[in-house]
């Protein structure tokens, strides 16, 4: 090669020839010092070459190898390319390699080897060199790998509450599993961290997981995040709080542990989901039932997706049979393991079904974090039924629509109620929330709404559907959640309707000579006093208490008298038969507690069974269950308040008819009026509060009992008749713990929790209710331990308190094992004290009826573990129903509000994390009254969880949907 020119594109060429490899790298810690070494050299001038310097043309016959030449090469390219190319420095390949694994080392290698080492404490871990821990494929232990992995029981899910180890589908990310990697920290923050397979880490409160599979990390784990560690280099840690704090995910734990799994279970759930739809498409046919919406247990689903053959099901001869005895005999799926990846899949294939009108809702259960039933809806009714409307819509290029719209815009209401009956029911339907992930039904209802001259400019929301509906029908529903087919209420299908019928045509009667004929048995109470202590206006009177006082040693005879509706029906009795055998109870188990709405109530029972089993009718003699315990007072010097005696503790059927007259009012105001205008009963009310008080303190002191404070549920909704007669004015009243809510409450919870341990102590299968704490990270448990001193000591919680601690506290559930009760304080929880509201109480009365016989119990355990699912799942049912109904209320109350008034502003509670400029809120006053808060873009200091934020004023209400917006001013 023959170079021509100047001297100094000479020597660059020749740098060329034998130059090392290099790379320019942007160093921002050397930037000072190039512009250093620019101002102390000035740059070449060609113009002035010497004619020495000039050179003929000349072969290259040697490379550069001088380093210093080479090194003022580099610099004289720098100065040439001035302006042109960013600071950087250029650096050679052996270097760059130097730098890089260092870099490696300190950010990846390092932390791994440190978890490994120190944060994995197990005989059992793997032994392998720590050089080789990252991009390693290493195989477990076989004591560490296990198929048991794939699969779990789902009382698994009632022994454990979420905790490290779990994997979850979030929200935010409802396509993949995650693990749960660490716990919350505080009352701060009571977030948890979650890992997805890639090993990018998310922070979640626990009400954002759809779905949850339990699992234990390998033995000797104690943590699987940690802080990042410091070094030179820029952090690759998620930041959670505060941008100078990253934690970190080790990358060989999320290799050995935190991937492995949910990277397994998913790829088989999405293999398996083309299958598992197919599945789900012929079980519904079977199951569906044409007179209305039901809910089938998810697990009880999930065991059948299990079993199903497609072969068999697909037979064109016997199919319908196999699926007909398939589907009979689908009770005794409950008792098979899940597989995790059939869980996962039949989950999303309901997912995808939805938008076909197949499946309603997933219903979840705050406490097991888990599905617990899904709504089988109609096929003819609802699926058929709107894809025929849907069709007719879409036809013609929506002329349909258009029509519809026209009359709407001319209000020509009667022609639409006569010509377009479905697009009415089609708003009705998703004004009361019965569709879900259903695209197509949005996409027809925001074509209708954007061509009405009216809601043009308006969100697509529940509210605005049903606004259009009262404005085209003359008879309009006040509140259409009442119209949700989850509620099940007689009005809202034909399955309601007949059972309905069934309730009304119960033959009184056969109940009244039933009740007549098995007193004989039976402990008369005599005259004793029996206290029905309620409100002026309940449905259902279904405990009294008695006390008996010896006047010597401090020592009184507790008795808790319960209405016993059970003994009129043959399961009492009948030694033969097991479980439920009446129609009766089997409508009252579909129901499992009475409805109670701000502007409905729904009995569980039927209205004659409640009248003929309620207690509180003077004179009239009443069959009861009654517990009855003796308990001692303490002097004070012993240092106990009470003390309970357990071995007196009996349960008989019994017969009571003194019954003076005690509503909560009539209560407190004869215990705080003065002897001479007292009854003569005041000295027992007076024994009976002072007892309930004293059993509070022991349960909080010696149990750990939680016992909210001041503020806890304002704002409870109550309606009243407007003139016309409806149930439209909202009024407001604060839940106020008085003595004779104290009395009655204390009094229910001794007769449960003896019952509790009377079954657990007997090995009587009952159905339990549980409360189990959620496990916290170290300050957080601090925090909550904190909060039980204080308690101990006649501190408790306020709303502030109670708003902090909510997000840390866990919620109760229903199940077959005696697990204990950690809110109450109680070892076992077994309650029996409302058998006319709650089938669980009802089912333990048919327990305790047997048991007193020595006759065989009416239910195994196998029975009672099958039946929990559907009542927990009518739980959750209800108490979303009540939630939301209390909601609508509440915020249709603030839309008036606003519209009257729209500059008014409010002060609002902080309930979560400030995230982006938005937290979670509500108002103090009114517990029903939940949104976000947009806090002030010049906000420095966002407010922290219990926070009062005031000057908000709001920007959008949808009562409906539940949803309130505000904006800090």
């Amino acid at each position: 090669m023959v170079v021509r020119g100047n001297p100094q594109a000479l020597r660059i060429a020749r740098s060329f020839h034998t130059y090392r490899p290099c790379f320019r790298v942007t160093t921002r810690n050397k930037r000072q010092q190039s512009k250093n070494n620019q101002q102390e050299k000035a740059p070449f001038d060609y113009t002035r070459l010497s004619k020495n310097d000039q050179v003929k043309d000349t072969a290259i016959t040697r490379p550069v190898e001088n380093e210093k030449e080479i090194e003022s090469i580099n610099k004289d390219f720098l100065h040439r390319t001035k302006g042109l190319e960013p600071d950087i420095e250029i650096k050679q390949l052996y270097q760059i390699k130097e730098e890089f694994h260092k870099r490696y080392r300190d950010r990846y290698v390092v932390p791994s080897e440190s978890w490994f080492l120190n944060s994995w404490r197990s005989l059992t871990k793997p032994n392998i060199p720590s050089c080789k821990l990252i991009n390693l494929d290493i195989h477990f232990d076989t004591k560490l790998e296990s198929s048991k992995q794939m699969e779990f029981q789902p009382a698994q899910l009632m022994e454990n509450p979420l905790n490290v180890g779990d994997l979850v589908l979030l929200k935010s990310r409802p396509n993949e599993l995650a693990m749960c990697v660490s716990l919350p920290s505080s009352t701060m923050d009571p977030r948890y961290t979650f890992a997805s397979i890639d090993g990018s880490m998310s922070f979640a409160t626990k009400n954002r997981v759809l779905l949850r599979i339990p699992q234990k990390l390998p033995t000797g784990i104690n943590s699987l995040v940690q802080p990042e560690g410091h070094h030179k280099y820029l952090p690759i840690g998620t930041v959670k709080n505060f941008s100078n704090q990253t934690s970190i995910l080790p990358t060989v734990a999320r290799q050995m542990i935190t991937s492995k799994s949910p990277a397994q279970i998913s790829k088989l759930a999405w293999k398996d989901l083309p299958i598992t739809t197919k599945k789900l498409q012929l079980l519904h046919r079977s199951l569906q039932n044409y007179m209305g919406p039901w809910q089938i247990p998810f697990f009880t689903l999930v065991g059948l997706v299990q079993k199903l053959d497609l072969n068999k099901a697909l037979d064109n001869k016997d199919g319908v049979t196999y699926l007909a005895d398939l589907v009979n005999s689908y009770k005794s799926a409950d008792s098979v393991p899940m597989n995790s990846a059939t869980f996962v899949s039949t989950y999303w294939a309901i997912v995808q079904q939805q938008e076909s009108n197949l499946w309603g809702k997933i219903h979840l259960n705050t406490a097991l974090l888990s599905p617990t039933s899904v709504t089988i809806i109609p096929l003819k009714s609802q699926h058929l039924y709107y894809a025929q409307v849907i069709e007719k819509l879409e036809a013609d290029n929506y002329k349909d629509i258009d029509r519809f719209v026209k009359l709407v815009n001319e209000r020509k209401y009667e022609d639409i109620s006569s010509l377009y009956p479905s697009v009415i029911q089609l708003l009705k339907d998703f004004a009361a929330g019965n569709f879900h992930n259903n695209g197509i039904i949005v996409t027809l209802i925001s074509k209708i709404f954007r061509k009405i001259e009216l809601y043009k400019g308006f969100d697509i929301t529940r509210d605005i559907c049903q606004d259009l509906v009262n404005e085209i029908l003359p008879n309009k529903m006040i509140n259409p959640l009442l119209l949700n087919m989850d509620l099940a209420l007689p009005t809202s299908s034909k399955l309601g309707q007949s059972q309905q019928k069934l309730y009304e045509l119960t033959n009184i009667e056969n109940l009244q000579r039933r009740n007549s004929n098995i007193n004989g048995d039976r402990y008369d109470f005599g005259d004793l006093k029996v206290f029905c202590i309620d409100s002026e206006t309940a449905h259902e009177i279904d405990d009294g208490v008695s006390i008996e006082n010896h006047k010597k040693d401090g020592l009184y005879t507790l008795h808790i008298h319960i209405a016993d509706p059970t003994s009129l029906f043959p399961e009492s009795t009948n030694i033969d038969s097991r479980g439920i055998t009446t129609d009766v109870l089997n409508v009252a188990l579909k129901r499992s507690f009475t409805t109670y709405l701000p502007d409905l109530v729904v009995p569980m029972l039927p209205e004659s069974i409640c009248h003929l089993s309620d207690l509180g009718k003077q004179g009239q003699r009443t069959r009861t269950i009654s517990f009855s315990v003796d308990v001692k007072v303490l002097p004070k010097s012993t240092g106990e308040s009470i003390e309970i005696k357990y071995d007196s503790f009996k349960i008989r059927k019994g017969i009571v008819s003194n019954f003076p007259k005690a509503t909560y009012n009539d209560v407190d105001r004869i215990l705080s009026i003065a002897d001479s205008e007292a009854p003569p009963f005041k000295k027992d009310l007076e024994s009976l509060s002072m007892i309930s008080r004293l059993l509070r303190e022991l349960r909080i002191k010696k149990n750990n009992a939680v016992i909210f404070g001041e503020g806890f549920n304002r704002g409870l909704v109550t309606l009243n008749t407007n003139k016309e007669g409806e149930l439209t004015e909202v009024s407001f009243s604060d839940q106020v713990e008085t003595l004779s809510n104290v009395l009655v409450s204390e009094m229910m919870i001794l007769a449960n929790t003896l019952a509790g341990r009377f079954f657990a102590e007997n090995k009587i299968s009952g159905v339990f209710r549980c409360y189990k704490q959620l496990p916290l990270d170290a300050i957080a448990q601090q925090q909550y331990n904190s909060m039980i001193t204080s308690a101990k000591k006649g501190v408790f919680p306020k709303l502030e308190d109670i708003t902090k601690l909510s997000s840390l506290l866990n919620s109760s559930f229903y199940t077959g094992q005696p697990f204990r009760h950690e809110m109450i304080g109680a070892k076992q929880y077994l309650t029996v004290t409302s058998p006319l509201r709650r089938f669980p109480d009802l089912i333990n009365h048919l327990q305790i009826h047997r048991y007193l016989q020595k006759s065989p119990l009416c239910f195994s355990q196998a029975q009672i573990d099958r039946v929990i699912w559907p009542i927990q799942s009518r739980a959750d049912i209800l108490k979303t129903a009540s939630r939301n109904s209390s909601t609508y209320w509440t915020l249709n109350y603030l839309k008036m509000m606003m519209k009257s008034n729209p500059e008014k502003t409010y002060g609002v509670m902080i309930t979560s994390v400030p995230q982006n400029g938005f937290a979670g809120c509500v108002f103090p006053d009114l517990s029903f009254a939940r949104g976000t808060l947009k806090l002030h873009p010049s906000t420095k200091h966002y407010p922290m969880i219990g926070d009062t934020v005031k000057t908000c004023k709001i920007l959008k209400i949808d009562c409906l949907e539940g949803i309130l917006e505000l904006e800090k001013l």
